[in-house]
């Protein structure tokens, strides 16, 4: 069996002396910040775990237990985290453990979302993030690939072999390890990347291309943001964008309609999945989402009919303070975009 160098611990393993851990070739400790929605829920050990396994010189992650029924749930857990774990650094990334059979329910489509969610929060702070699971959660109840291909991933599985590629594996809950006189999760960390980042850092940015539709013509590509795509005071009606790599989708709003249906297609001549819009029809909101290479979001933004300036940009189609989901003022004519990914 591979090599056991991490633990995981929480208030339920008191009296741990770290120093006898580190010499018994433990290199790493992922300690449990607390869980739910309240800071009050923070871990009573967290505290004097953190300090005792830094004074020892371990490498140290942290992770918090899961309730979330809801992606707003999701965004305060993730709120809470980061209130009891502020002026802390930590070697590895920060683990959002999703275990609680509560949360069955929701569905993988639901359940993925709130870890993304609580993820992308996590991220705003500068901390690396990853998603803990059993194998019958990766499989069943959540998007694993998704998942993976955004964030780290500690897999629990308590047999010879994980049956995931993950970062970390957790392979038992009652490991023997000197330093503490008792039962321990103990893990095998395959990813020696995790300590330096390198696993998180970004790859290459694909090539994001676009066009629109104006005064009864599609004006030329525009590249990232080489340029604006538009003409000033010639209200579009239709946006067409494209993407080197990674999965790409994008609808659009009508001055006096609705949403049009998403589109993930490039092609002028198809009005069906070719490109956003209808010939002549005014639009005033734009969605644009991408996931699939790295941690890359579509980051976009409009200019209003007869303004100078570009309202703020939006991501993905996230909803905070800062973001409304969407692009564009209902009501209002946009005249010009940007698009590309960051």
């Amino acid at each position: 069996m591979s090599k056991i160098t991490c633990v995981d611990i929480s208030e339920f393993q008191q009296g741990v002396n770290f120093n006898k851990m580190k010499n018994d070739g433990i290199k790493a400790v992922i300690i449990r910040a607390g869980y739910g929605r309240e800071t009050s829920q923070k871990d009573t050990m967290f505290e004097s775990h953190y300090r005792n396994a830094k004074e020892a010189g371990l490498k140290i992650g942290a992770y918090w237990y899961s309730y979330a029924d809801s992606v707003n749930d999701a965004e305060k857990e993730a709120n809470a985290f980061m209130s009891v774990a502020k002026g802390k650094s930590f070697d590895l990334p920060v683990y959002y453990d999703l275990e609680d059979s509560s949360q069955i329910g929701l569905g993988k489509a639901k359940l993925t979302e709130i870890a993304e969610r609580f993820c992308e929060t996590i991220k705003k702070s500068n901390y690396r993030v990853g998603v803990y699971a059993n194998l019958n959660w990766f499989n069943n109840y959540l998007d694993y690939k998704k998942l993976k291909a955004k964030y780290s991933i500690w897999l629990a599985q308590y047999n010879d072999r994980a049956e995931l590629d993950c970062d970390i594996w957790q392979n038992s809950s009652s490991g023997r390890i000197n330093g503490y006189n008792g039962r321990l999760d103990t893990n095998v960390i395959y990813n020696e990347d995790i300590f330096s980042g390198k696993s998180n850092t970004k790859v290459e940015k694909p090539t994001l291309t676009y066009r629109v539709y104006a005064d009864g013509k599609w004006y030329n590509e525009v590249k990232g943001l080489s340029n604006i795509a538009g003409r000033a005071k010639q209200a579009i009606s239709g946006v067409a964008v494209k993407v080197s790599e990674g999965n790409l989708h994008y609808r659009v709003h009508l001055l006096n309609g609705g949403w049009l249906p998403w589109v993930d297609g490039y092609d002028i001549e198809d009005d069906i999945n070719g490109y956003a819009g209808i010939k002549g029809k005014v639009i005033d909101g734009l969605q644009v989402e991408f996931e699939g290479v790295g941690d890359y979001k579509a980051t976009y933004r409009v200019r209003m009919q007869g303004e100078k300036r570009f309202l703020g940009w939006q991501y993905n189609g996230e909803k905070d303070t800062k973001q409304d989901g969407y692009a564009g003022i209902i009501g209002g004519k946009i005249d010009g975009l940007q698009i590309t990914l960051t």
